[in-house]
């Protein structure tokens, strides 16, 4: 159940980059949050991994 979170987590950061892109068109101005949230996923996926194989 606590791998699911991370997906959902992953789904809503997802979710958020495209309403930036396509809604709002001011992910430009959100740039370190795009940087850190991506880093912070890619950090975690590597975690998973790591944990799960």
């Amino acid at each position: 159940m606590r791998i699911g979170f991370g997906g959902v987590f992953i789904v809503l950061y997802i979710a958020w980059v495209f309403y930036r892109v396509l809604i709002k068109r001011d992910l430009a101005q959100h740039k370190n949050d795009f940087y850190g949230l991506t880093f912070f996923i890619a950090v975690w996926l590597v975690i998973y991994y790591w944990l799960l194989f």
